[in-house]
């Protein structure tokens, strides 16, 4: 780029990712004192998983029931999250701060209240994924988002739009910063930073969609794991990364609803008119959502599709609340509900289970950096927050872990008393490999690269696997390497196609390592071995961390997890 610039920046505590998780830990390492700065691919204003908006966040409330209590919801989160979600850690990124992340949201002019007539200012709550009570609030949080970005910038945070990180740099084993680009000129950033918080969430785009639109997703197809790539690059280990995660959609229309619609007591019905998850669970709709997914599947597989939601019970105001509800994480979805005919009482509205992608197994952990109980990585200095680390995921644990993250990075900024140096050779090393797409006449687009990723992921772990899948998978993976060097670009939209492309396909390599360590099935149809299909809670029952080998390829370890009771 002949007026591409270099910017040269410094500072405390730098968040990579400015979603919820992100700029709630802005929010809580500005409470130090110390310079903060928010690095985001897009723009904070509407960027990341609720860029369009959320209607649920999971509380409990201590308001005397036994199943709404701090114990009783950790006795919740071993059950449904057994073998991945470290109850130690809950308690510390979200049990401890979960009381100020409730006032954090409606201080910030969020009413979390049921709007209602007659609603007596209460919560409006509901029960859905394997839930002992209601544990659901739901609201309208249309504007979250913008009024968390405009809370940061009120607390002096610095904010870097439109810059993608493509490289973490470390000296003598500790964080020394990292270097990105701008999507739109080019100019190019070498930040020195005391502390970074990773919150760049999960990786999308990585298994076919159902219509073939790759950015028709049921999550945000910017997550493209850029930073669990990094991070793994830099010596970081991450975890929980060989689940793929699914949920039942409206057929035609990728997009968030499962908890609106079983929250207000739609059933799962299959082309006989059959409510069939009372064939799979206990808990039957309400049941934790990969027993759901995967029943859908089987009924589907078993060929009594298609299925439906059966809302023919739902009076006409539950029906335009349930409706309202909806539109609030998309605000189109409604409509084509309506054109489809769906909006009059008495609807059957067609299901079908979404693509899979990247990410946590349940709502109560995460998948990517491994974190302790101060949110750190194994690498002093680096820290995660939100879907980009192990132990969080979901508007609350978001809210109240990357607040947790924010204070623990700024704790440990505070005592660095230098910024370790960058290193000029190092770093224009990395511009010169952030802009080569650029530089090629002939090359491979960055579609079909990414096309042929897709293809192999689905057919070789989305979900089913088998240790002969995985490891044909690793095989035609690696002989892509080489055509990583080969990706042009026209321009600078086509340059972060190319790197996010690049991302998708090395976290994809992560991921099908880790599902090859863990033979057994857990959360089927998220990690679904075909060769092992039974849960072996003696040999696996915890995390398969991962980190990069002495080879360079992935190498995995196992960490056991145990559980009160």
């Amino acid at each position: 780029m002949k007026n591409a610039k270099t910017h040269d920046i410094e500072t405390d505590v730098a968040v990579i990712g400015g979603g919820t998780a992100g700029l709630n830990a802005a929010m809580g390492a500005a409470e130090s004192g110390l310079q903060v700065l928010v690095v985001d691919k897009a723009h904070i204003q509407r960027s990341g998983a609720i860029a369009g908006g959320i209607d649920h966040f999971m509380a409990y409330l201590e308001n005397g029931e036994d199943w709404d209590s701090r114990e009783a919801y950790l006795g919740y989160v071993s059950r449904v999250a057994r073998g991945a979600a470290n109850t130690k850690i809950t308690e510390k990124v979200y049990c401890d701060e979960l009381p100020a992340a409730i006032e954090r949201i409606e201080s910030l002019g969020v009413s979390l209240r049921d709007p209602r007539e007659g609603a007596n200012n209460d919560f409006f709550r509901t029960q859905s994924m394997g839930q002992p009570g209601p544990y659901w609030i739901n609201f309208n949080g249309k504007d979250l988002k913008p009024r968390m970005a405009r809370e940061i910038k009120r607390r002096r945070c610095k904010v870097l739009n439109r810059v993608q990180v493509s490289k973490l740099f470390i000296h003598d084993g500790v964080l020394a910063g990292f270097t990105g680009f701008d999507v739109r000129n080019g100019d190019f950033y070498r930040v020195r930073a005391k502390a970074v918080i990773i919150s760049t969430g999960n990786t999308n785009r990585m298994f076919k969609t159902q219509n073939g639109n790759p950015f028709n997703l049921w999550y945000c197809p910017a997550n493209t794991g850029d930073l669990h790539r990094a991070a793994f690059d830099a010596g970081v280990e991450l975890a929980n990364m060989e689940y793929v995660r699914m949920t039942i959609t409206v057929k035609g229309f990728s997009t968030p609803g499962f908890n609106a619609f079983f929250g207000m007591g739609c059933k799962l019905v299959n082309s006989l008119g059959d409510q069939f998850m009372v064939n799979y669970h206990p808990m039957a709709d309400k049941a934790p959502r990969n027993h759901m997914v995967w029943a859908a599947l089987q009924e589907t597989k078993e060929g009594r599709g298609p299925i439906y939601m059966d809302a023919r019970h739902l009076s006409g105001r539950d029906l335009q609340h349930l409706f309202a509800t909806l539109g609030t994480d998309k605000e189109t979805l409604p409509d084509f509900l309506t054109a489809k005919g769906y909006d009059q009482e008495g609807a059957l509205i067609e299901m079908s289970v979404s693509e899979p992608m990247q990410a946590r197994p349940s709502e109560l952990c995460g998948s990517g950096i491994k974190i302790d109980e101060n949110c750190a990585s194994n690498i002093p200095g680096i820290f995660a927050a939100g879907d980009a680390s192990d132990q969080m995921g979901c508007l609350h644990m978001c809210t109240t872990g990357g607040f947790a993250a924010g204070k623990s990075a700024a704790a440990y900024a505070a005592n660095v008393k230098k910024r370790p140096p960058l290193g000029a050779r190092a770093s224009e090393k990395e511009r010169k490999r952030i802009l080569r797409p650029l530089q090629l006449n002939q090359g491979t687009q960055y579609n079909e690269f990414e096309n042929i990723i897709r293809i192999v992921a689905t057919d070789h772990f989305g979900p089913v696997k088998t240790e002969m899948s995985l490891t044909t998978a690793l095989e035609k993976f690696a002989r892509m390497d080489a055509e990583q060097d080969r990706l042009k670009a026209g321009d600078m939209h086509e340059l972060m196609r190319c790197h996010e492309a690049m991302n998708i396909h090395e976290v994809a390599k992560i991921m099908a390592s880790a599902a090859l360590a863990r033979k057994e099935s857990r959360f089927a149809p998220y990690h679904y071995r075909a060769d092992f299909t039974e849960t072996d809670d003696e040999n696996f029952c915890g995390l398969i961390a991962v980190s990069k080998g002495a080879d360079g390829r992935p190498a995995t370890r196992f960490e056991r997890l145990d559980y009160a009771g």
